[in-house]
């Protein structure tokens, strides 16, 4: 494939090139350049009043949260799990075993449908970890990581199986599942440390290290989350993990918004990442977090939107802007994040995470790359010497024109080319419905 006339191709967040062509071989980067010769049986794609970019990576969400969509009331995190999400993992769960993981396969299906639409190329996904849900991803060629979510404790005992089953099968996922650096892969996701006791953290430690791969943990997302830890291990949410081993580059650390100071000290000496979920945060009334300080301690944030029942959409677009316009509010700082900051959080930084080669344009790396189009009246007019600005500030989903994973379309002129997108979703309205209403069956 060889994408022409691109008027703006950004290579990353502090690289630009204008008129030029880019060459995909295969599932790489060929070539950057201009007037590029094509091989015979290329495909050409003209970009001509387009921005080419690299694809965006949601570094945090829970697709199977997509059957809640605008369903959640003004509720606090504790009660939001209890009242929303457990219900709905219940039902969820319930209306699996009856439908041989339809269910699964239809939640994932639709939100990697909307994040395909939005130019979102891979997603990092802490989930009911279910083969039918990296089934859809697979058939829909998503670029994804499943984080294989589990824990031991302070969950309804029907959800939290004995240690040595927890081991058994995780491992049998990773060893079913993981492809390391493909298109699919598996970290392992302790949910958050008060509902994992030292043992098990441990042991997802040392099991990370073994097989190399990532972790993924939420962490201090929520005052009373902190006050609790310490009150029963003395420390800190971020000072047990440190203190068990946890941190380190191979682990991201979701949320952080009730850090302190010695915290972020930790987090930038460990070189753990860190990912932010500015929406879910301010929707659930958590909290902002300290972006701004973490940046100056070189802490490398990642942006994402967490999953639909705390977010609503899967929006990496609505996400780079609520980064930056919390972060100004917060600090009381126009220059706290800028438009560059959120690009790269949105992009190269999460790419990282993901253990993917991916996030920028250069010649080697996997082509996942988004066609933007410049030609609505939100978006212009258009200023060539701030055109990164104004995507990150003006641009929407729905001017994504193209969006290729891997080196192949799977969205055309905002066509669906990798599955029947209607189908799909009347599919998804059917079976929502009864699991929707039976959440009430499963309160805790």
């Amino acid at each position: 494939m060889i994408i022409r006339n691109i008027s703006y191709l950004i290579c990353n967040s502090e690289h630009i090139e204008n008129d030029c062509d880019v060459f995909i071989e295969e599932d790489r980067i060929g070539a950057i350049g201009k007037n590029l010769p094509a091989p015979e049986n290329t495909v050409e794609l003209d970009a001509s009043g387009c921005v080419v970019m690299p694809g965006l990576v949601n570094a945090h969400t829970h697709l199977y949260q997509n059957f809640l969509k605008g369903v959640s009331p003004g509720l606090s995190l504790v009660p939001w799990c209890n009242e929303v999400l457990f219900p709905t993992v219940g039902a969820l769960r319930d209306g699996i075993a009856s439908r041989n993981d339809r269910s699964a396969y239809l939640w994932s299906a639709a939100a990697v449908i909307e994040m395909i639409k939005g130019g979102t190329t891979c997603c990092l996904d802490m989930d009911l970890t279910m083969d039918a849900t990296l089934a859809a991803w697979r058939d829909l060629g998503f670029r994804s990581i499943a984080g294989y979510t589990i824990s031991n404790r302070w969950i309804p005992e029907e959800f939290c199986p004995a240690d040595e089953e927890i081991h058994r099968k995780a491992l049998q996922f990773a060893e079913r599942w993981h492809q390391p650096g493909g298109m699919i892969q598996v970290f392992l996701a302790p949910s958050t440390p008060f509902l994992c006791d030292d043992n098990l953290l441990k042991w997802c430690r040392d099991q990370a290290e073994v097989l190399n791969i990532g972790i993924q943990i939420h962490v201090s997302e929520i005052a009373s989350e902190v006050q609790e830890s310490i009150v029963e291990w003395g420390m800190t949410p971020v000072e047990r993990l440190n203190h068990l081993g946890l941190l380190t580059p191979r682990a991201s650390a979701v949320h952080c918004v009730h850090v302190n100071n010695k915290d972020i000290d930790i987090l930038s000496k460990s070189e753990c990442h860190v990912v932010h979920c500015p929406k879910s945060n301010m929707k659930l009334a958590d909290g902002a977090a300290p972006v701004k300080a973490m940046l100056e301690k070189n802490i490398p944030i990642s942006v994402a939107t967490d999953g639909s029942a705390s977010n609503d959409l899967l929006d990496m677009w609505e996400e780079m802007r609520a980064a930056i316009l919390l972060a100004r509010v917060s600090n009381n700082d126009a220059n706290a994040l800028g438009a560059a900051d959120a690009f790269r959080m949105a992009t190269e930084t999460p790419a990282k995470i993901c253990q993917i080669e991916a996030g920028k344009i250069e010649t080697g790396l996997f082509a996942d790359l988004a066609v933007v189009e410049l030609k609505d009246a939100h978006i212009r007019p258009i200023h060539p010497d701030r055109i990164l600005e104004q995507l990150v500030f003006c641009a929407r989903a729905g001017d994504v024109r193209d969006t290729i994973i891997n080196g192949k379309f799977v969205m055309r002129d905002r066509k669906m080319l990798v599955c029947d997108e209607e189908s799909i979703m009347n599919e998804v309205d059917a079976i929502e419905a009864p699991l929707y209403a039976r959440r009430n069956d499963f309160r805790y």
